[in-house]
């Protein structure tokens, strides 16, 4: 019997460890859906992220508050390109400089440019203009007004078109036919060209439709089990049996939520005097055949006791597979011996049953014999 004088971080989750280890749900990774949900989760954020590009160092900070607007206050939106030429997009700029209401939409970078250097382009051309226009990269934008030249201007208010005009980019010529009442559909008033950029939407989704997702997955899988870190242990040389005392010494007052002292500085509590440990732990080395043919074999003292598999290493190779392999003949879940389990219980060498004998925990190390040792 040995008296263990534990941290107060053990004292306060000592009684909730042992409920945890009780009612543990099935991990997420031993169903095999960690990797696909991963990639599915990247996915989509790449979507999203693709919906709204935008960067800080060219705007104001206004076009944040502009591109989320839902006010009844009209919004100019002018869809513009660089196959307009740098002279037209000077221009542009410099009238929208200082316009709160007006928002300049790129659909994305030109083929094979990357965004930092569409970023570089645009700072040339905003070089020398004291009031930043607010400019954003939206994809979607062009897809929702159907914009498949430039210039072209959509005034939108509450989510609809109150004016839209393609061929022009005049923000003089449009307040004045705003102001003499003009709306809808005003068609084509001017010159209109190709839009030189790419549709930064549409080329993510195909690159994403051009992954393999299968093969992805069985990459994702692969490299757990190559990169899992197991909790290695010695094999037992001999049959030994040892006790562990989970009697720990509170280091100053420990006071529930209502006020209640549950247990006082000083005061030396075990958790079996509390609650049943409830559980028989078979922890065994799960690439030793015989090690899995000797836990099969082993009975605990307590038959009301549940019975808690923890693998110490599994075959990196078909890890899976192996551990479905393993759960079949095991007639039960199989889970991977974690850090902070082989301290609580002072784990040394395997295979080891864990079981409750009276208010102490028992450690029954059990041998193997040599020649049936090797390992998977």
């Amino acid at each position: 019997m040995q008296t263990v004088k534990a941290e107060e971080a053990w004292l306060q989750r000592s009684q909730a460890i042992l409920q945890a280890l009780e009612g543990q749900p099935r991990p997420d990774w031993l169903n095999g859906q960690t990797a696909p949900l991963d990639l599915k989760r990247q996915a989509m954020q790449v979507f999203e992220t693709a919906q709204s590009i935008q960067n800080p160092a060219l705007s104001t900070g206004t076009e944040r508050s502009l591109s989320t607007n839902q006010s009844n206050k009209p919004l100019t939106l002018i869809f513009v390109s660089f196959s307009l030429g740098d002279t037209a997009l000077k221009g542009i700029f410099e009238e929208a400089s200082g316009r709160d209401d007006v928002l300049l939409v790129f659909r994305g970078p030109k083929p094979g440019q990357k965004l930092p250097a569409l970023m570089a382009d645009l700072k040339r051309l905003l070089k020398d203009i004291e009031q930043l226009p607010n400019i954003l990269i939206d994809p979607t934008r062009f897809q929702h007004w159907s914009v498949i030249s430039v210039p072209d201007i959509v005034v939108e208010q509450d989510g609809q078109s109150r004016l839209h005009v393609r061929g022009v980019s005049s923000l003089s010529w449009l307040d004045e036919q705003i102001k003499a009442g003009k709306r809808g559909d005003l068609g084509t008033l001017g010159d209109v060209g190709e839009i030189a950029e790419i549709d930064l939407l549409e080329d993510i989704k195909r690159r994403m439709a051009a992954i393999d997702w299968k093969q992805k997955q069985q990459q994702a899988i692969a490299r757990f089990w190559a990169q899992q870190k197991f909790e290695d242990l010695p094999t037992a040389q001999a049959d030994r049996d040892r006790t562990v005392d989970l009697t720990i010494t509170a280091p100053r007052d420990l006071v529930a939520p209502n006020g209640q002292l549950i247990i006082r500085a000083g005061q030396t509590v075990n958790p079996l005097d509390k609650m049943p440990f409830g559980l028989c732990l078979m922890v065994f080395d799960a690439t030793v055949p015989a090690q899995v043919e000797l836990i099969q074999r082993q009975s605990c003292q307590d038959k009301k006791a549940r019975v808690l598999y923890l693998a110490t290493s599994l075959p990196r190779l078909d890890g899976w597979e192996q551990l479905k392999t393993l759960e079949i003949t095991l007639q039960a879940p199989v889970y991977l011996l974690t850090p902070d389990v082989r301290s609580r219980f002072r784990l040394q060498q395997v295979p080891a049953i864990v079981e409750q004998a009276g208010n102490h925990l028992m450690v029954h190390e059990r041998k193997v014999p040599p020649s049936q040792g090797a390992r998977l």
